[in-house]
């Protein structure tokens, strides 16, 4: 799967920030409430804006040169058609984290029928870059077809989830490095475990042991994930989920399923509190478990930060490094995606996003490490100094 990387070179130098503007920007920032106690990083670079970025190697090879792994989620419209974006991706990323082109409404429209051209074509593309190629996901509760939901019996429902997990798995047997094989199980409040789905409702918790034992045995090699959210932040109900999840890991390790990593999400809100000693506590028990940890959606949601550009940008650098730099101490780490490259991809710049997550002055996010001009930001450069500290300069 190793072939020729594209060579066209394509960077930027992030916007300078003088002192007295930064200053002026944590004020306001404080003012508003955003800016919650970062703690953990003693050593952390005071400002990741005003560095010559452009010629800094890549994150690809910054993550490998410490044993890691780098990509980001990526798609074939976002791909095809666009041969200076597929030319930085694959600069850029180490790993293909493909969050839409396997999912059932892609490949597995109809009940008796696949369609894998546009995961080919994703699969061709990594493999022409030399990067590694991921799957998202197998079963995930928001990615049910019509045809699914009308199969009505335990039976039917589970005879589909096998024969789906083992025609797409099956497929790529050999060629894929992860899978995401169940995606946000947990429910998202208190005093309950897993989250209503149609998996839950027609064949109960059991549905999450037989999609991963299916998966390992169409494919013994791919790393598989257990993927889920809230598991972040500093707070109590953050504190109940990272405790939930760690201990229904534990119970499913002693049942025997062939879970290998837990994927945390990390889409990190700036209202929110954040304690990098706590994110490194929670990655060292599930590494303590014998299992790999992915950060699988990395982005940083900055709708409520200043409407200046270099102030915004260096706020969601800091959120960037104090998220993972401390975490990437740990040896259970293998891999950083951020969801998506570049800002105008981002989820929370889609014209059907949230209205929860624009922005009142009408600009839009910057929560990803390239710029709408694929030149590089300072929180690129917040990542390229969590995997090699001192490369910033």
């Amino acid at each position: 799967m190793i072939g020729r990387r594209p060579s066209v070179v394509l960077g930027g130098r992030a916007s300078p920030i003088g002192r007295r503007r930064l200053i002026a920007t944590g004020a306001a920032a404080a003012a508003l409430g955003v800016l919650r106690p970062l703690r953990g990083l003693e050593a952390a670079p005071a400002s990741f804006s005003n560095h010559g970025l452009e010629n800094l190697p890549p994150l690809r090879e910054l993550a490998q040169s410490r044993g890691l792994n780098f990509g980001a989620h990526n798609q074939l419209r976002l791909t095809n058609k666009d041969p200076d974006f597929a030319a930085v991706y694959a600069r850029e990323c180490g790993v293909l984290h493909n969050g839409w082109d396997f999912m059932w409404r892609v490949v597995h429209k109809q009940p008796d029928s696949y369609n894998f051209a546009d995961a080919d074509w994703m699969m061709d593309y990594a493999a022409k870059n030399g990067m590694k190629a991921g799957g998202h996901c197998l079963v995930w509760y928001q990615d049910i077809p019509d045809w699914l939901k009308n199969l009505t019996t335990p039976d039917a429902a589970r005879r589909a989830m096998v024969d789906h997990i083992n025609a797409v798995v099956g497929r790529y047997r050999g060629k894929i490095y992860h899978w995401v094989v169940v995606n946000e199980i947990f429910a998202p409040v208190p005093n309950a475990i897993y989250r209503s789905s149609y998996w839950l409702d027609m064949l109960g918790p059991s549905y999450i042991d037989l999609a991963f034992r299916t998966a390992a045995a169409a494919d013994p090699n791919a790393i598989l994930i257990l993927n889920d959210t809230h598991l972040t932040a500093d707070s109590s109900f953050n504190d109940a989920q990272r405790k939930k999840v760690l201990d229904s890991l534990r119970a499913y390790l002693a049942a025997g399923t062939p879970i290998h990593a837990l994927g945390i999400q990390a889409h990190i809100k700036t209202t929110e509190g954040l304690n990098a000693e706590k994110i490194r506590a929670f990655v060292r028990a599930v590494g303590d478990l014998g299992l790999k940890v992915f950060f699988t959606e990395l982005d940083v949601l900055d709708n409520v930060l200043p409407y200046d550009i270099p102030s915004r940008d260096e706020t969601v650098a800091q959120y960037y490094y104090n998220t993972v730099g401390l975490a990437l101490t740990e040896k259970a780490v293998d891999s950083v995606f951020t969801w998506g490259l570049v800002d105008k991809q981002s989820w929370y710049n889609a014209p059907n996003a949230s209205a929860s997550f624009r922005r009142s002055d009408g600009q839009s996010n910057r929560p990803l490490p390239l710029d709408d001009q694929l030149k590089r930001k300072p929180c690129w450069a917040a990542l390229a100094e969590s995997f090699k500290p001192g490369s910033i300069g």
